[in-house]
């Protein structure tokens, strides 16, 4: 810095506190004497103490020393009159004439770093704008970030005040004391609940808003478009559903008065009381009506779940669970609702609104496997009053049809004498082999509605009830309740039922000899007859009793697993009211036989006819090769194999007998076949059979291999049998015996398929398709319920049909679970595909 003439830095010999002092000390005895504006910095210097305020009467005398002291202000500079003295941080220019005042150092300030610090020239008023700018640009994305965040946490609010609201809404109906569906239906909860439902519809619609507004998301939506356009159709939903729930809470408050007091008598009637409806005709009239005006909510709903990714979401399994079960079940209901008015007759009618209706229940057992999915042990009649269930009680058809007298048991003689020479109904009776016919036999079409038919006769004709359709299942259907209930407990028994012992329960209490005389001395009953089932039937009073009792949002899950099971067969219903078959159709399946002539088909249907519980160690496996020509026709090179391994108890004899039927469509032309059993036309035995022994290779072409010693034993008492009573033999096999089709549309390749325990049985059959039509190859496989086999397709196209394909087949695996399948060729760019429909 250049030097400065008159210009020094002056040490104070005093402390900073002290100097102040007796600088002070001339500045009050000038007080008086001085003008105001002495009287203002003497003020200011003796009170505030921070430096001493600038005296503007140094302007004329010193402007040198008053410019330094204002750029570098350490000690404010007072009068130069008056013995004053001051302290800057930076050297002070004084008049040359003038003596400088004495120096002072205070300890809290370094005057070394004083005088090195460099004079700092005054900014710009340019240099100052960019400031303001650059300090600008560097705040405005911290404010904007505090906005964001403050408008992710108000969404955030409203989202979990919402689902709060909702909890509430169904906690209001779940309670200790709950009394099952009669708890709907209670006007306090009902309001408490709708008040609930009206938060939640105000934070959703409001939070909905805010999603289709908001600026950022609409910015991030180049960057998670999946992830915001999800968020942005969950907040539609959310909205919408609120608003149809608003609607159903209202319609079930204006019912409820007439609703309620049917589930309190129903809570204290007994089984002889009749059924007090629980819906008239004016309250199912309003049901209808609120149906109609949520139609287009649930339209709109199941628009804006199309294509929403979950997994994209963080939300929890619990919440991902709850979605997943009402996602699916949108598409269903935007169908169906808007045939409400279509619909309304017929599901008035199933109900019961215009007078009772009953229908016949029977559980199937896959484990004795018939056309239908099993065997049918137990029946009961399902009555509807005004959508009133009344209870269901379930009895052992062997007492009435079958004569255990031996066993203590005698037949009931109202019903036994019925069925006494009783054959099937034509055309059946051409191959059906079990002597006394009746209801336990009746499903034996594969043709559901056949079979239900039979069934409503023969119930008629043993029993004189009059029934308006038939509802069969099997034991996956209960598995798949269990699924949603979890398990139950059969208190008497001390037995919880889960998916996965239900079975076996149910064989030890209905066949094993323990397990029955159990039941007997529980339910004190001497008939095992009438007690072997007793078990079964307390499992499904206690199931039926904890689906009543289900909270809402399982209802939804539960109606999802009934969908299901009727397009796999576990659920099977029959109804003669035409326009309410066609709907079971339409949403679910009425498990018909295809009977159409304008395309290939194929449907395999065993039955178990060894009067054991096999089925569950049997398992079937099919391959299927289909060559097409130039014309369109297919011929068919089917394998079918079937493992037989006994892992446990059969209940019964050991050799498993199937009556094995093929249908496939008319005019079709059997080429060959193996593995059908040759009638009484013995080829080897066991060791009690007085036969020559049966091989581990039985017919030398490993059709039939078995694990020694090859076991056959007696067989159940069949009609025109050779060998009643007697240890039987294995005959020969060839081609199917039966070719006399037993259903109207529908070619038949039918016969007896015998294999021995811990064998496994290959059955060859092949046969021409004549061409059905000029379309492209299609083909509806059907499949049986309750055999789940795995299915390997392969389809060889003309080469003049896919020139492109080189020869090569199309390939389709699958394992089979009682839904049908449709398949066609088509020609997808360049080359031929298999095309599932």
């Amino acid at each position: 810095m250049p030097k400065t003439h008159g210009r020094r830095l002056i040490r104070s010999p005093f402390p900073l506190d002290q100097s102040l002092k007796i600088a002070a000390l001339p500045l009050r005895k000038e007080q008086g004497s001085t003008s105001g504006q002495n009287r203002a910095l003497a003020d200011a210097s003796t009170q505030k103490q921070p430096a001493l305020m600038p005296n503007r009467s140094l302007d004329k005398q010193s402007p040198l020393a008053d410019m330094e002291t204002w750029k570098h202000p350490a000690v404010r500079p007072v009068s130069p009159q008056g013995n004053k003295l001051f302290l800057t941080s930076a050297p002070v220019h004084y008049p040359a004439a003038q003596q400088l005042p004495p120096a002072f150092s205070a300890p809290s300030f370094s005057p070394n770093a004083s005088a090195k610090k460099k004079k700092r020239a005054p900014l710009s008023q340019r240099k100052k704008i960019q400031s303001i700018i650059v300090v600008s640009l560097l705040l405005i994305p911290s404010c904007l970030i505090i906005i964001e965040l403050i408008n992710a946490l108000v969404i955030y609010k409203q989202v979990q005040d919402g689902i709060a609201h909702v909890q509430a809404a169904g906690n209001v109906f779940h309670t200790h004391s709950s009394s099952g569906l009669a708890d709907y239906f209670n006007s306090q909860k009902l309001q408490q609940a709708h008040v609930e439902i009206d938060a939640a519809q105000a934070d959703f619609v409001s939070l909905s808003d805010k999603l289709d507004h908001d600026g950022t998301l609409a910015m991030a939506t180049n960057l998670l478009p999946t992830q915001i356009s999800t968020v942005r159709a969950l907040g539609h939903l959310a909205a919408t559903g609120m608003e149809v729930a608003q609607h159903l809470l209202k319609t079930v408050q204006d019912i409820a008065p007439s609703v309620a007091p049917a589930f309190q008598k129903s809570a204290a009637s007994t089984e002889n009381v009749p059924l007090k409806p629980y819906l008239t005709s004016a309250s199912y009239q309003e049901i209808q009506t609120t149906l109609t005006t949520i139609a287009p909510l649930i339209h709109q709903m199941s628009g804006d779940a199309q294509g929403l990714t979950l997994d994209a979401l963080p939300i929890s399994s619990k919440q991902r669970q709850t979605l997943t079960s009402i996602l699916p079940l949108l598409p269903v209901l935007d169908t169906a609702l808007p045939q409400i008015h279509n619909t309304q007759d017929a599901l008035g009618w199933f109900l019961g609104i215009d007078g009772p209706r009953s229908f016949l229940l029977e559980p199937m057992d896959s484990a004795e496997l018939r056309a239908t999915g099993g065997f049918t042990g137990q029946f009961g009649e399902l009555t509807l009053n005004g959508a009133h269930m009344g209870p269901v009680k379930l009895s052992n058809i062997g007492k009435y049809e079958e004569d255990h007298t031996t066993e203590g048991s005698r037949p009931d003689l109202s019903v036994y004498p019925k069925v006494i020479g009783q054959l099937a109904p034509k055309p059946y009776s051409d191959w059906w082999p079990i002597a006394n016919f009746g209801l336990r036999d009746a499903n034996l079409s594969a043709d559901f509605p056949t079979s239900a038919s039979i069934a409503i006769d023969r119930y008629q004709y043993e029993f004189g009830g009059s029934v308006n359709g038939v509802i069969m299942f099997t034991p996956a259907l209960i598995k798949h309740v269990l699924h949603v209930t979890g398990p139950i407990l059969i208190p008497l028994y001390h037995q919880t039922i889960t998916e996965q012992n239900l079975e076996d329960l149910l064989h030890y209490y209905q066949l094993n000899n323990t397990g029955i005389r159990q039941e007997e001395i529980i339910e004190h009953v001497s008939d095992n007859q009438i007690a072997r089932k007793l078990f079964t039937q307390r499992v499904t009073q206690t199931l039926m009793s904890t689906v009543t009792h289900l909270p809402l949002d399982k209802m939804l899950a539960m109606a999802k697993e009934m969908l299901s099971s009727m397009k796999s067969k576990d659920l099977q219903i029959y109804v003669t009211n035409p326009q309410l078959e066609s709907l079971i159709g339409k949403y679910g399946s009425t498990a018909a036989m295809d009977r159409s002539t304008t395309h290939d088909g194929l449907f395999i249907v065993q039955a178990n006819l060894s009067a054991s519980k096999a089925s569950q160690y049997v398992t079937t496996s099919i391959q299927d090769s289909i060559t097409l020509n130039t014309q369109g026709g297919a011929t068919h090179h089917l394998q079918i194999t079937l493992n037989y391994q006994q892992k446990g108890d059969v209940y019964g004899f050991d050799t498993y007998r199937d009556y094995m039927r093929i249908y496939v469509p008319v005019n079709s032309q059997l080429r060959s076949g193996n593995g059908f059993d040759q009638y009484h036309k013995a080829y080897c035995g066991d060791e009690k059979s007085g036969y020559p022994l049966c091989q581990a290779d039985v017919y030398g072409d490993g059709s039939l291999l078995c694990t020694p010693p090859v076991e056959i034993g007696y067989a159940t008492s069949y009609l025109n049998d050779p060998y009643v009573n007697k240890d039987h033999p294995l005959d020969s096999t060839g081609l199917p015996q039966n070719v006399q089709s037993d259903e109207t549309g529908r070619a038949l390749f039918g016969g007896w398929v015998i294999i021995p325990k811990n064998c496994t049985m290959k059955v060859t059959l092949s046969w021409y398709v004549p061409p059905l039509s000029q379309q492209p190859y299609h083909l509806v496989l059907q499949s049986q319920a309750s055999v789940y086999s795995p299915l390997a397709l392969t389809i060889h196209p003309s080469a003049e049909a896919c020139p492109h394909n080189q020869g090569q087949g199309l390939h389709f695996s699958q394992t089979m679970d009682g839904t049908d399948l449709s398949l066609s060729v088509k020609q997808q760019g360049t080359p031929c595909a298999l095309v599932s429909q």
